[in-house]
């Protein structure tokens, strides 16, 4: 592990802010607390997705896929042969993985460009989602519905709204910890040397599927994680939010306007774009529904236009240089 990572564990900062985040339950408004919660699951979808998107250059639209695997199969698995979601959950993060690593070699087998790899992950996402839609063991189209939240830990229920703030705080935390360990480990370095120039880094002795496939399996266990806790959160397994391809390209814009390839980025934006586009749907969405994401667009298109790199490695550019001067 580099010094880097300790160094950031050390810092008081990170410490303090994860200890004002974790004191908003206490006082934040039953709304706005519904609006950090969200908050937090964008950030760690963001995150997670950032391994293979920021980081490895690979823009995976699959990952409803996994998100699926985490929210509608651990959800299956409880309703149907009454599975813990605890147990539930490691065995669809592992099943995501497993995904994650086929799609790898997929990738890896047929050489695919940047663009096709795209098109690749959203052709199973799509083909993910019909089956959903067509299985009633995961619910089909009605989707399924858990058991009350009784604040049972055992069973996976956290109690309310603040005990799920809690819970996603510490998923996003994580998610954060696992980018920045990454980042300045090997596997970070092997994954921007791919993502840079694939074929110098192949020629320099980089193991292309290897570091795909543990990219790729690590951050689609993750999101796995993430649709299970988002799932028990909101009770009820909806396909067309959990297997929709729509979630991911929405956390693909979130992590793109904030900046890829550092664990800032996503979360930066996901902080300022979620409050802000659910406010905007809570005060407009019976005027003028899909507003929000009308927004980020426009927003999109200005950090394209103005700041390609994203909004965070413009203002450390823009800080660099004051420090210079």
């Amino acid at each position: 592990m580099k010094p880097e990572f300790f160094t950031l564990l050390r810092s008081p900062a990170i410490w303090l802010v994860l200890a004002f985040a974790a004191t908003m339950p206490l006082w934040l408004p039953p709304y706005y607390l519904g609006i950090g919660v969200l908050t937090l699951i964008y950030i760690a979808m963001a995150l997670s997705w950032n391994i293979v998107g920021g980081l490895g250059g690979q823009i995976s639209l699959a990952h409803s896929l996994f998100l699926g695997v985490g929210a509608v199969f651990t959800s299956a698995l409880l309703l149907k042969f009454g599975i813990n979601m605890w147990v539930g959950m490691l065995i669809s993060a592992a099943l995501a993985a497993i995904m994650g690593v086929g799609i790898a070699w997929v990738d890896f087998r047929f050489k695919l460009g940047h663009l096709s790899f795209a098109l690749i992950t959203l052709a199973f996402a799509e083909i993910g989602e019909l089956v959903v839609l067509g299985w009633d063991f995961l619910g089909g189209a009605s989707g399924l519905y858990l058991p009350s939240d009784k604040g049972d830990l055992l069973a996976f229920q956290f109690g309310g709204a603040k005990g799920y703030f809690w819970l996603a705080l510490v998923i996003a935390a994580g998610c954060f910890l696992v980018n920045f360990a990454i980042i300045n480990s090997p596997l970070g370095y092997y994954l921007r040397a791919i993502r840079d120039n694939e074929n110098a880094a192949q020629a320099v002795g980089v193991a292309l599927l290897r570091n795909k496939a543990i990219a790729m399996a690590i951050s689609a266990a993750l999101t796995a994680i993430i649709g299970t806790a988002y799932a028990r959160y909101v009770a009820f397994v909806d396909p067309y939010l959990f297997a929709s391809p729509a979630v991911v390209i929405e956390v693909v814009l979130i992590a793109t306007i904030g900046g890829l390839g550092t664990p800032f980025g996503p979360m930066v934006a996901a902080l300022l774009l979620v409050p802000f586009g659910e406010l905007i749907r809570g005060n407009f969405g019976g005027v003028a529904p899909g507003l929000h994401y009308l927004v980020y667009g426009v927003l999109i298109v200005v950090v394209i236009l103005s700041m390609p790199r994203g909004l965070v490695p413009r203002i450390m550019d823009v800080m660099a240089r004051r420090r210079a001067s």
